[in-house]
């Protein structure tokens, strides 16, 4: 199978990459482009211009979020890999930071000193001298053309009196009639005077350095005009228009343009002046008086300079947005291009890492087919060529380790066989076993020990043996370890009587070590019988026999004793007279310890002659309040109790057995109170998943001893000075006869509980 090489299918999406990296550098550089021919345009253009400069901060502001989504959208792509844990995600971590701090730290000093010199370098453009260099020349200029203005005004105000004087002296100023274009005065606008008045005219406006006048009657129509070279009959025209739409009169100069970009300074003046009475002379007089070009050129230059200044500051803030949008477009593409090109290494060393991995992958699955092809020449190619020699290797063992691997399941088919009939024969072997180690760890626990032992199997395997017992029983195990090191014995058998579960155990136990083909311990089985019942059964037959025996020797004499003291006492306890005291108490206590003995004897009869259950379905309850009735009344002391069980089910029970068991617990209870007041209970329990009928007697007794516990259900064992021992004997006889049991434990805070449990 030939495993395709992941570079290759990169391909097509890193020339996707190349043409974005491309397309955002063309972009930055005609960004740059028209932002230097916007401030070369700015001037003549001021309308296009603003919007060729909102256009550059938009375009700028949008190559500014496109980078900013490519660096953003990389970084992500770097922490999700990481996130993921997928391979080279480390590695491109690593090389990423190393190429952004390396493009990073040497740009953010650039930035901030470029964005630094363009800040100072705008901030000297605006400063305030400058700003207040170019208002002062505004103002200049401005100061200027009214005092031209002022100037004109009085040298028109001059040219009147000049005129009224003329008309005055008898000369026709404000009617020519006629028509003559030889002296400058047009037939449009009157007739030629004649040419001493020509003369005086043409004179005033030489003198006063004028370059036109205009006179005009009192119906706004001109009538003549005296003008020099410098302007034309359509600028005099227009004059003239605009002379006869401005109604009243008023003294002020204002500022008039001309064709072919001249401009001069005008001037209205009300004809005849003061109170002359001229009556020819009313009307307007019009002065003009044109700007020398040097002036007016750099009055212009001034207002054009003070105007771009004012455009100038309006852009000032788009103008330092846009840079500094356009240097951080110039690092964020020098960040971007640290982070692709550490993308583009990690991927270099990556995607055959990939591959080899996605391979491994595969041969673990179990394909051994796989080859990886690899046209490197370096070490990664080495590497791919090393695995697909050891892939091929693998898959030439397979087939050899698959022949060993047949005759191995046969071995174990056969081992397997083994170790079921053992585990089979182990679980139904009535005797306990159980192994360890030679460091003393459990490795086999059967059935039987479980349920002897009262260990779980499960939980036993694998722990130390002294986790799992009592320190009485670690003593025991020492005991057989300290016997094999003294002896050197493979084998041991001894009888040992142990607590467990709080009863009394005898187990017959068997240890054999385990030794290997030289000689050392590996470990050790015990196998364990228990002979508890069978050596309570063996006392209790002892018992009986020797009971009947005793009962049998003692009954024979004790009958003529008590007889003959009976007899004693009627012949002669009458005849005697005073001492007669004697013979009384003599054969009264005959009497009394004969009949104590005949007691004695029948319980010894009762124990060793106990017949054989007779099972009938009864209702525990019952037998427990018929037994408890005897007593009430008897000891009014003593509190008597009896919680039943509502659940509790019928029983198999012998009903005269069972009596006599509750009987012989209510005895023994109230001997152990010792006539003091106290309370006796029996509580009744039913449990429906094991089965098991439980009653329990307790009493507030004094108690008993550890050792008395272990002791009181044996034959011809009791505590007090008078007891026969037999009460708790025959209890445990009957209860055993009924497939129960029977055991003792303290009650709280004070007395003694027997719990009998019987199968439901």
């Amino acid at each position: 199978m030939e495993f395709p090489n992941p570079i290759t299918k990169n391909r097509r999406r890193e020339r996707e990459r190349y043409w974005i990296i491309l397309s955002i550098l063309l972009l930055a550089l005609l960004s740059g482009f028209l932002e230097g021919r916007f401030l070369e345009l700015r001037s003549d253009l001021p309308f296009i211009g603003n919007i060729l400069l909102f256009g550059l901060i938009n375009l700028n502001v949008i190559l500014l979020l496109l980078l900013t989504f490519l660096v953003l959208r990389n970084i992500a792509k770097l922490i999700f890999e990481r996130k993921k844990d997928l391979l080279g995600s480390r590695l491109k971590t690593k090389l990423v930071v190393a190429f952004v701090g390396l493009t990073f730290i040497p740009t953010l000093p650039l930035f901030w000193l470029a964005t630094h010199l363009l800040f100072s370098s705008l901030d000297s453009w605006f400063s305030h001298q400058v700003e207040q260099s170019l208002e002062q020349s505004v103002a200049l200029g401005k100061d200027y053309l009214e005092q031209e203005g002022r100037n004109l005004l009085q040298d028109a105000a001059s040219v009147g009196e000049e005129l009224a004087d003329l008309a005055e002296k008898g000369y026709s100023v404000g009617e020519l009639p006629g028509g003559d274009e030889e002296d400058g005065f047009p037939s449009t606008l009157g007739a030629t005077p004649p040419e001493p008045v020509g003369q005086k005219l043409r004179s005033i406006l030489s003198q006063y350095q004028l370059d036109a006048m205009l006179f005009c009657d009192r119906r706004d129509s001109p009538v003549w005009q005296v003008v020099s070279g410098q302007l034309a009959e359509g600028d005099m025209s227009a004059i003239a228009a605009a002379v006869s739409q401005k109604g009243e009169i008023q003294p002020k100069a204002y500022r008039l343009k001309f064709s072919g970009e001249k401009e001069g300074l005008g001037a209205t003046f009300a004809l005849p002046p003061g109170d002359r009475p001229l009556p020819e002379l009313e009307g307007r007089l019009v002065v003009i008086r044109l700007l020398p070009s040097p002036i007016k050129e750099k009055l212009a230059s001034i207002t054009s300079g003070y105007d771009d200044y004012l455009q100038l500051k309006l852009m000032n803030r788009p103008i330092r947005i846009s840079h500094i949008v356009t240097f951080s477009i110039v690092m964020l593409l020098a960040i971007f291009a640290g982070v692709w090109f550490g993308f583009f290494l990690a991927k270099s060393i990556t995607g055959p890492l990939q591959a080899l991995l996605d391979a491994t992958q595969m041969v673990a699955g179990g394909r051994l087919d796989v080859h990886l092809d690899s046209e490197r020449r370096d070490e990664m190619g080495q590497l791919m060529a090393s695995f697909n020699k050891m892939v091929r290797d693998l898959r030439e063992g397979r087939e050899k380790l698959g022949q060993a691997y047949g005759a191995l399941q046969e071995s174990n088919a056969e081992l397997e066989e083994q170790r079921l009939y053992m585990e089979i024969v182990l679980g139904n072997i009535a005797a306990g076993v159980v192994s360890a180690d030679a460091e003393g760890r459990i490795v086999t626990v059967n059935k039987s020990a479980e349920k002897t032992l009262g260990l779980n199997a499960a939980e036993a395997v694998g722990k130390p043996y002294w986790e799992l017992i009592t320190p009485d029983q670690v003593d025991i195990v020492k005991e057989f370890v300290q016997f094999y090191r003294i002896n050197r014995q493979p084998r041991l058998e001894r009888q040992v009587q142990v607590m467990i579960g709080g009863r009394l155990m005898v187990l017959l136990v068997k240890a054999s070590v385990l030794l290997d083909d030289e000689g050392d311990c590996i470990g050790v089985v015990l196998v364990f019988d228990d002979l508890t019942e069978l050596e309570k059964a063996q006392r209790m037959a002892a018992w009986r026999e020797v009971a009947r025996r005793i009962a049998h020797e003692i009954k024979n004499p004790i009958t003529p004793i008590q007889l003959c003291a009976q007899r004693l006492r009627r012949q002669y306890l009458d005849r005697l007279g005073a001492e007669g005291g004697i013979l009384d108490e003599c054969t009264r206590t005959i009497v009394q310890q004969v009949d104590q003995m005949k007691h004695l004897v029948n319980e010894f009869s009762r124990f060793a002659r106990l017949p054989s259950a007779q099972l009938a379905s009864k209702d525990l309850g019952t037998i427990v309040d018929d037994a408890m009735s005897l007593y009430r009344h008897t000891y009014p002391h003593i509190s008597f109790c009896v919680e039943k069980c509502p659940e509790m089910p019928l029983l198999r029970l012998d009903e005269g057995q069972m009596k006599q068991v509750i009987i012989n617990l209510l005895e023994n209870s109230i001997q152990a109170l010792d006539g003091e007041e106290g309370t006796i209970s029996i509580r009744l329990f039913h449990d429906a998943v094991l089965r098991i009928a439980r009653l329990e007697c307790a009493d507030t007794g004094h108690g008993l001893s550890p050792e008395d516990k272990l002791r009181m259900f044996e034959p011809y064992y009791s505590t007090r000075e008078r007891g026969t021992g037999l009460g708790l004997a025959i209890v445990a006889s009957i209860v055993a006869d009924h497939n129960g049991f029977v055991r003792v434990r303290d009650n709280v805070p004070r007395g003694t509980v027997i719990v009998i449990e019987l199968p439901a």
